[in-house]
């Protein structure tokens, strides 16, 4: 089946053009915002070829397709756009809600989802290429201070620095607002004068009105509530104002009163609950090192598997940008190099030509890019018994992680590609032996299984 084919028949058993509301996609899976799930056979869709598996959670309906997402993708974005003039829904702009209700929850993570998704190759891209100029500077081979190296650590840094512009882009495209006013306002905030005079801790003044400022760079939370904001004041505006004062007025008065909010109201309150989740964060971590980096090895496969992560990663993300360094980032991968070594012992010792071939080119996709859904839903899906192989390595591998006081400095995918991001940390040592020991015990385990009477489904 074509790509072509194929995005044809999943918009058909999603429910047809109409039923959708929005759609994106992340490394490995197409994300559907149905306005009604119930419509949308499930079965059938996970029967097509190349779709890996289908789930629907936390509001969306996730088609797993592995590497090849982007093609899929781009072709159903165009078989969805080439009926607009007819009136129905584009891919490319979000709609509203309506029909089936989801709950306050599910709508949540598919908000974070829908404003963080687009940003995670590039994210991964940026953790690379600073890791990799990191390493050189370390061997003295390109000097910190000369202007390669500041060249590309700006390219490595940009997407962090500027986290506001971007997220701002996305978050106005969610919440039904102008995502190039969006990105205005967000750009504001990083503009010279402003970041010249917003030192956080700072008292400075607007109009006379007094208040604390903070610096905006690589923040998250304060432009996604200013976001909201303005998308409502977007509303309000065109609500009232005549359609010819439109064009020139919602966008002036949009900037004009959402940049000074967002520096006296949306940044101070953004700044103090993003402390205390990185509070809670910290306190959770620092409780016992040990337990907690275990419990990500063991477990944060899962929360992948689910999407539930979006609510974690922009937090691990955060947390990064400010320290420079993050734990569960690095114990949390442990996963995937837990189901490398369930998908290299399968490989080993099934006797399914079939089940030798998916166990093959998953580990292969994992080994170079840390993408799992090919070995999750073509491997361990299969077979129950995976599921104690893959827990039980990045359990061990979590123990090892948080024992030795090992973390991250830069993120990246896991695999061949990530390696740079890796090896550039302090700690990249400790790290490497605690994915070696993750993927020894994944294999053995996955071994002994099978010679105990544990025998592999056909």
């Amino acid at each position: 089946m074509s790509n072509k084919e194929l995005a044809s028949e999943i918009i058909k058993f999603v429910g047809g053009k109409s039923n959708v509301s929005n759609l994106i996609h992340c490394a490995t899976r197409l994300r559907f915002e149905l306005k009604e799930d119930s419509i949308a056979d499930l079965e059938r869709i996970k029967a097509l070829p190349k779709v890996l598996g289908v789930m629907q959670a936390q509001g969306t309906t996730m088609v797993i397709i592995g590497p090849l997402v982007n093609e899929v993708y781009t072709e159903i974005v165009e078989q969805l756009d080439q009926n607009q003039a007819d009136g129905q829904t584009s891919a490319s702009t979000p709609q509203k809600e309506n029909g089936s209700k989801k709950s306050w929850f599910d709508k949540l993570l598919a908000t974070i989802s829908a404003i963080f998704t687009p940003y995670i190759p590039i994210l991964a891209t940026s953790g690379i290429i600073k890791g990799l100029i990191d390493i050189l500077a370390q061997f003295d081979i390109l000097p910190a201070t000369s202007n390669t190296y500041l060249i590309l650590a700006g390219a490595g840094n940009a997407l962090i620095y500027f986290f506001p512009i971007l997220l701002a882009f996305t978050a106005a495209q969610k919440f039904g607002a102008n995502p190039y006013i969006g990105a205005a306002i967000g750009a504001a905030l990083m503009e010279p004068n402003i970041t010249g005079i917003t030192t956080t801790g700072n008292v400075i003044d607007f109009l006379g009105i007094r208040f604390t400022a903070m610096n905006f760079s690589s923040t998250v939370i304060p432009i996604i509530l200013a976001i909201w904001a303005y998308s409502h004041l977007d509303k309000l505006l065109k609500r009232f104002l005549p359609k010819a004062l439109q064009f020139i007025f919602v966008p002036l008065l949009s900037m004009v009163i959402m940049v000074p909010l967002t520096l006296m109201v949306f940044g101070p309150v953004g700044g103090f609950m993003a402390n205390m989740i990185a509070n809670g964060y910290e306190l959770l971590l620092h409780s016992n090192d040990i337990i907690f980096n275990a419990i990500f090895g063991a477990l944060f496969i899962y929360v992948i598997m689910l999407g539930v992560h979006w609510v974690i990663l922009p937090l691990q993300l955060s947390y990064l940008a400010e320290h420079g360094m993050e734990y569960t980032l690095g114990s949390g991968g442990l996963g995937n190099y837990a189901l490398l070594g369930v998908c290299l012992a399968v490989l080993v010792i099934s006797k399914n030509k079939e089940e030798r071939g998916i166990a093959s080119s998953s580990a292969f996709v994992n080994f170079l890019s840390g993408v799992t859904e090919p070995g999750l839903y073509g491997v361990v899906m299969k077979n129950k018994k995976y599921f104690i192989s893959l827990s039980l390595g990045g359990l061990i591998g979590g123990i090892i992680f948080g024992a030795t006081g090992s973390y991250i400095t830069n993120f990246a995918f896991t695999g061949l590609f990530g390696l740079p991001a890796f090896l550039s940390s302090p700690t990249a040592v400790t790290y490497f032996i605690s994915v070696f020991v993750t993927l020894a015990v994944s294999f053995i385990t996955t071994i002994l299984l099978s010679k105990k009477g544990f025998k592999l489904r056909k």
